[in-house]
């Protein structure tokens, strides 16, 4: 019979078989293995992963490592060994032509069961539901992807839509409960987020709001005071105009803005 293997790029690098870890050799090595997790079934020139693993000045010998790297690889997977009995696992490297492929069913990448759930929440009418799905999705994560085996720059290369993603998902969980009325619930991580993200100013909208639906309309035009004091300081810039009339709005005291299906418009990202 078949191990069933998974594997996981959010976060560090890792692969199990029938919940047993593999030995997946060194950083170099999980790297190439990433690469081709995050493009199941689809082929990745040899030339890509040399240069994913050295963007300045490859070795002569770059093609030939990376090369053993698959290799290894290749046994590693077609050989998971579970209480010492080796077994075929469900996954498998594949060379075709000047590329590689790594052969298995998606289900088995967290990558992938993360966009699946994320599509799914999206679809859905249900905030209820939507909350659930999210949250599963962002249970996936283990910090950030390819924790252990990226660069800053091949991170960036690899995983800037999948961060984008993540934090995208984490805004629309919010939105949801803010429409189920966990106003004051929301408070702790919201000041959390909004502070590892003090550029990303649907945090502090959705942060703002809140507060103010919690009673603490004051600490949310603090917010806003330090938002905008950071934002001009370090940026340069003004708050957006979805922030500026959240700020109005609760001067006011606007009624609407304790409907609890009243809630900000989805603002663009701003800089990291």
């Amino acid at each position: 019979m078949d191990s069933t293997i998974e594997f996981q790029v959010l976060g560090p690098v890792r692969a199990h078989v029938d919940g047993h870890p593999l030995e997946l050799g060194d950083s170099k090595q999980r790297l190439v293995l990433a690469v081709l997790l995050l493009e199941p079934n689809r082929l990745v020139p040899l030339e890509r992963l040399v240069d994913l693993l050295w963007p300045q000045s490859p070795p002569t010998s770059s093609r030939r490592i990376v090369q053993a790297h698959l290799s290894r690889l290749r046994t590693t997977l077609s050989h998971a060994r579970h209480n010492g009995t080796s077994r075929p696992a469900e996954a498998a490297v594949v060379r075709h032509g000047p590329g590689y492929m790594l052969t298995c069913d998606p289900e088995r990448i967290d990558e992938h069961r993360f966009w699946v759930l994320l599509e799914r929440a999206r679809r859905s009418t249900d905030a209820q539901e939507k909350v659930r799905l999210l949250r599963e999705a962002l249970d996936l994560w283990r910090g950030p992807a390819l924790a252990d085996v990226a660069t800053e720059n091949v991170h960036d290369e690899l995983c800037r839509g999948l961060d984008e993603a993540r934090l995208s998902a984490f805004e629309e969980r919010f939105v949801a409960e803010l429409q189920l009325g966990h106003d004051g619930r929301l408070i702790a991580e919201l000041i959390d987020m909004a502070a590892r993200h003090p550029f990303r100013q649907r945090f502090t909208e959705l942060l703002m709001f809140a507060l103010y639906r919690d009673g603490q309309a004051v600490e949310a035009l603090a917010v806003y005071a330090r938002t905008r004091q950071r934002l001009d300081s370090e940026l340069g810039l003004e708050p957006s105009i979805e922030l500026r009339h959240l700020h109005l709005a609760i001067l006011r005291g606007d009624p609407l803005l304790q409907h609890r299906l009243t809630v900000p418009p989805r603002a663009e990202p701003a800089p990291e």
